[in-house]
């Protein structure tokens, strides 16, 4: 039942003519993002060998500068996401957390209408499905709250 009133309160926030729904750069990794981006380099070198999945980009702490979300592969049947921090000219990664193991949607939402931006990460485990909203708070990726992730990652 809260899981169906969440939905529903995300779904009427997205149909409202208040604010477009923000969309990010959800893109699945592709080798040469590593010669476009910065922050995407530097998460590489820092973690050579780990699978990247997918990858988005928003200004998560409010400096006017995109940071860098990505998912990647850390075992078999088990993903993480973090948030690499554009400092230019230097990078902070943030702490990993759990990520869906397959069909990763990364959303951006002001949810509570004021910075920094949070976001919604969806995504399944076989049969099972789970979101989490999560937001920036002093460099550390925190969970807000959500639905399903214990069984999806």
């Amino acid at each position: 039942m809260k899981m169906l009133l969440i939905f529903s309160l995300l779904m009427l926030d997205a149909c409202s003519n208040d604010e477009p729904a923000l969309s990010g750069d959800q893109k699945d990794f592709n080798p040469f993002i590593l010669f476009e981006n910065k922050a995407m380099r530097y998460f590489a070198g820092n973690h050579p060998g780990l699978a990247i999945l997918k990858y988005a980009q928003a200004d998560l702490d409010n400096d006017g500068k995109d940071d860098l979300i990505v998912i990647y592969r850390v075992g078999n049947g088990k993903n993480q996401m973090c948030v690499i921090l554009n400092r230019e000219p230097d990078f902070v990664e943030t702490n990993s957390v759990p990520a869906p193991v397959s069909d990763q949607m990364i959303q951006f939402r002001n949810i509570d209408k004021k910075p920094p931006l949070e976001f919604i990460l969806q995504g399944r485990k076989g049969a099972k499905v789970g979101y989490a909203i999560f937001r920036m708070e002093e460099e550390k990726l925190t969970d807000l709250f959500g639905e399903g992730m214990q069984d999806c990652c």
